[in-house]
């Protein structure tokens, strides 16, 4: 008898950390996907007004914040009273809301030299062109699309900025038709 008390003290103990762990790992789980159904519900609140509040994109972060890019010409406000009368409260708590005011044009243009950039990054690529970077396109004030060659390379930065506009010219015809002007600009560093 007294060897079974030992070995009955060792079981419930075992018995109790693993129902503790299993409880902690559930708990977890369901916050997790409790979460994942806020934010389910609100999505789909905005998706209903897309076109109504000129949203351009959502999106929730690890921090729990949605992140909303919208059209400039609409309210904010308004945008905000709307969630406010169409999401539960509970899930609206939950979450801090960031929003962007860009207009359309930034968006075209964003869009636009995204493409671009795709389009010449690709071609670098391909060239395997392996000392050029090629940034991220800035917008403001006028879009530009930077490509730098080290100082060591063999690359003329003259040569590379003709091939890379000969490419584009050849490339117009796929991109979105949009007024939009841009300059590359090829620099040895």
């Amino acid at each position: 008898m007294k060897k079974l008390v030992p070995v009955l003290i060792i079981v419930v103990v075992v018995i109790l950390v693993t129902n503790i762990y299993a409880n902690k790992y559930d708990s977890f789980s369901n916050k997790n996907n409790n979460d994942e159904k806020r934010w389910n519900r609100i999505a789909s609140v905005l998706d209903n007004a897309w076109d109504e509040f000129g949203l351009f994109s959502y999106q929730k972060t690890p921090d729990s914040t949605i992140l909303i890019v919208m059209d400039k010409t609409k309210s904010e406000l308004q945008l905000k009273k709307y969630l406010e009368e169409n999401v539960n409260r509970t899930d609206l708590s939950q979450f801090n809301i960031d929003i962007t005011k860009i207009s359309l044009q930034e968006v075209e243009t964003e869009q636009f030299m995204s493409i671009v950039s795709g389009i010449v990054f690709d071609y670098i690529k391909e060239k395997n062109y392996n000392d050029v970077q090629v940034y991220l396109p800035l917008i403001e004030p006028k879009p530009i699309l930077k490509i730098t060659i080290p100082k060591t390379s063999e690359l003329s930065s003259e040569n590379l900025k003709m091939e890379l506009e000969d490419l584009l010219i050849l490339k117009n015809s796929g991109l979105p038709k949009k007024d939009i002007s841009y300059e590359i600009q090829v620099i040895k560093s």
